[in-house]
């Protein structure tokens, strides 16, 4: 069955729900073919026994998830040309005969299962084999092959016996990974990490405004697997994964997404909700009784890890009802929120968690979902204001819950959540409006692999009127690991200061440890770098790099900290004492080279002694921007508004300052506009912009070659790539989209001759939003 003719067909038509699912289960009928070995369904003749392709057909990496003590499940998909713009994957209409191997050596020279699966477009060419007869609690090596072409190995672990004695578990979660030009700098650390698998708690991919059909998904889905930092990950760990809004449209429930499926167009919206199940479930190492029918999916599923830890893995999307209130981040409690006929989970699912908590056997009993479980009140006034698309806008289920873990005292209630783009520690309240209510359990709410938070000021201005939360951040993107054993939980918020710089290394922000038979996160101990602070330093002049320590534990600490320089630069380490429970700010001296501006990545160190002393906090990274003088330049700009400060000793330039030859600088034609940070660096704070094909800025150079610099770069946001030209000669650009709070100087020459010479510099971009931005220009000598 051809689904893309099925859905378009769907669209036009007014169809009920029953009239769509049996439409639907004749599409999953003729969709079985592809998922097993399907000899009676696809004739043999159907089948290419040698293909060949125009590329190689395991672009997409391969994948392992749903771990089991006897079988994984192994994912890849045959695309060699993954980008296609028909979604197929330049596979066309053909079936193939795909081998896989298991292997409990990565040479593969003691294979332990096989077997083959025919796949074709009814599925998109992936591959779904699960493997049985597996040894529990043992790692093994995968691999594909068809034609003669074989995939890249992967490793994976089957879990433990359900009544195994477990000492530990390591595992970590991710969600919110939206696309960052392929690179994502949390899951490049992650690969590096011992872990025993991944729980992805959704946002895999996000939907654009024209994502409808399943070619659409497919190339998102495609375009995403294209990074190898998620191909790695995929194919170091089994992942278990679930689904939240952005696979399919932001904030849908069931069968209705305003706004962009309005009252009426709920047919529709089930169309391209089945087209975006089939796409997922096309991408993921799920299981066959995952398999979509129509734009229903089964996806809630339980895993033990022997009596350590079992986990209930929640869908909060498909059976939820729809969301009242209105307001972002938060907006004023609707009093249908509370209202005991709306759910989040839906009572089959709900049956369902509350009897997996009743009978499990396992010390660490955790619930893996979407949307922030405990209440967040935005309101810091008298009244209260949540987020309804959380746990807030459904509170009659999160009160069942809560009351059951009351009455039955399930063992060490833990709740691992997403969707955020935030670090949270929640302690999960009886009641959230008295604090010296009791603790029932905690929760554990993941940053994003990617995605901004934008409303983390939002979050930081209600923070007093929470006790409840325990920690929270929201400027960082990475992932969180944790590490079970019979005693403990602990919780490590992994961060990096880039999203989508594969060279930056990820740090403990924080660390946190549920002791078991006690609910509630307590904060480990050690040094806290509290806060690293460096402003444009000017060439050649020592400059201070301000890091702020506290000391979190009972011992008096010496600590010692130092930031190497390359070449050219001068830095002296500072060694101080820390006092328990005391704080300090050292300033480390740096010298940047003389005259010449310069952008360097810098790294703070800090060691302690006694050296067991973890180091917690932000980032070390530290991009340090230098500028010449202006004193010592021909011209010295900074670029922005009229009013944010000027740096020292340069000049300031505002889109309004058109060309004046007395100048010998300014605009000509259209203007560009200026925005202002609001940091505290002069410099770096503010900026001109333009989205216009191109803006001209006139420069007069005088007599003789002179070197000219212009930093581009935003202090807050990401930056498209910066491209100068003067008669369309190419002077400089940035190859690539710069990251937030990312400068980079660009240099290029330009000769006045013998009486001096005006050079139009034409500014343009092609990457992102294609607004270049420009914070400097200098002239030297």
């Amino acid at each position: 069955m051809d689904f893309e003719k099925w859905s378009n067909d769907l669209k036009s038509k007014k169809m009920d729900r029953k009239r769509f699912l049996e439409s639907t289960g004749k599409f999953a009928v003729a969709t079985m073919a592809s998922l097993s070995i399907p000899s009676i369904l696809v004739k043999p003749e159907d089948v290419d026994a040698a293909p060949t392709f125009t590329d190689h057909p395991f672009k997409l990496g391969v994948a392992s998830g749903d771990p089991l003590p006897d079988s994984v499940v192994l994912w890849t998909r045959i695309a060699p040309n993954p980008l296609a713009g028909d979604g197929k994957g330049g596979m066309g209409k053909s079936y193939v005969s795909v081998r896989w191997e298991i292997a409990e050596d990565e040479s593969f020279e003691n294979i332990v299962q096989s077997g083959s699966e025919v796949t074709g477009p009814e599925l998109g060419h992936s591959i779904h084999a699960e493997v049985f007869g597996l040894k529990p609690d043992t790692v093994y090596y995968y691999r594909f092959k068809v034609g003669k072409e074989i995939s890249p190995v992967g490793k994976t672990k089957t879990a433990p016996k359900n009544d195994a004695n477990v000492d530990r578990l390591s595992f970590a979660i991710a969600s919110c990974q939206a696309w960052a030009g392929g690179r994502y700098a949390a899951y490049n650390n992650m690969i590096n990490e011992d872990l025993d698998f991944v729980l992805h708690l959704g946002d895999y991919i996000y939907e654009k405004g024209d994502t409808e059909n399943l070619s659409d998904y497919r190339l998102l889905h495609a375009k995403y697997k294209t990074s190898p930092d998620l191909q790695a990950a995929h194919s170091k760990f089994p992942f278990i994964v679930t689904f939240d809004d952005h696979e399919i449209d932001n904030d849908w429930s069931d069968d209705i997404s305003d706004p962009n499926y309005p009252d009426g167009e709920q047919e529709r919206f089930l169309a391209v909700r089945a087209a975006g199940f089939q796409a997922y479930y096309e991408h993921m190492p799920l299981r066959r009784r995952s398999k979509p029918n129509g734009p229903d999916m089964l996806l809630y599923r339980k895993f033990t890890f022997g009596n350590l830890a079992e986990f209930s893995v929640l869908d909060t999307r498909q059976y939820r009802d729809n969301q009242v209130g209105s307001g972002f981040p938060g907006g004023p409690l609707d009093p249908e929120a509370s209202n005991p006929n709306r759910t989040i989970m839906g009572s089959e699912q709900e049956k369902w968690l509350i009897k997996n908590l009743e009978h499990s056997k396992s010390k660490w009993n955790v619930i893996a979902q979407q949307t922030m479980m405990a209440q967040y009140d935005y309101d810091t006034g008298d009244g209260i204001s949540v987020n309804h698309d959380q746990w807030d806008g459904y509170s009659a289920d999160r009160d069942f819950l809560f009351d059951f873990i009351k009455k039955n005292n399930p063992s060490n209630p833990i709740v691992v959540s997403g969707d955020w783009h935030s670090s949270w520690v929640n302690d999960l309240k009886e009641d959230f409006n008295n604090p010296q209510s009791a603790t029932l359990g905690t929760e554990f709410v993941g940053t994003s692999i990617s995605s901004g938070c934008g409303w983390k000021d939002q979050i930081e201005a209600a923070l007093s009127v929470n006790p409840h939360v325990k920690f929270f951040d929201g400027d960082y993107r990475g992932y969180v690991r944790f590490k079970v054993t019979h005693e403990s939980w602990q919780s490590d918020y992994r961060v990096v200061s880039s999203a989508n710089n594969p060279d930056a290394v990820a740090v403990t922000l924080g660390s946190f440890v549920v002791n078991n038979g006690k609910a509630g996160a307590q904060r480990i101990g050690g040094i806290d770098i509290t806060g690293i602070e460096t402003r444009t330093m000017f060439a050649g002049q020592s400059n201070p790099v301000s890091v702020s320590l506290s000391n979190g534990t009972n011992k008096k600490v010496k600590v010692n900290v130092n930031i190497p320089v390359p070449n050219g630069w001068k830095s002296k380490s500072v060694e101080t004492t820390l006092e328990p429970a005391s704080s300090a700010t050292v300033e480390v001296m740096v010298t940047p080279p003389d005259s010449i501006p310069a952008t360097e990545n810098l790294k703070v160190e800090v060691k302690t002694d006694p050296s067991n002393i973890t180091v917690f906090g932000p980032p070390r990274d530290v991009q340090v921007v230098s500028a010449p003088s202006g004193d010592k330049a021909l011209i010295a700009l900074d670029g922005g508004g009229a009013s944010p400060p000027l740096f020292s000793s340069y000049e300031r330039l505002t889109p309004e300052d058109t060309w004046e030859a007395t100048k010998g600088y300014g605009w000509v034609g259209g203007a560009p506009f200026s925005r202002d940070r609001g940091t505290l660096d002069a410099l770096q704070r503010d900026l001109i912009a333009s989205r216009e094909e191109r803006n001209t800025f006139r420069l007069f150079i005088p007599a003789g070659i002179h070197n000219v610099y212009f930093l581009t770069g935003d202090s807050v946001y990401g930056s498209p790539n910066t491209i100068i030209h003067s008669n369309d000669q190419l002077l400089a650009e940035t190859e690539r989209e710069l990251s937030p709070g990312e400068f980079k100087w660009l240099s290029f020459e330009l000769d006045g001759g013998t009486e001096g010479k005006e050079f139009d510099l034409q500014l343009s971009s092609e990457l992102g939003d294609g607004a270049w931005r420009l914070v400097s220009l200098v002239v030297m000598p």
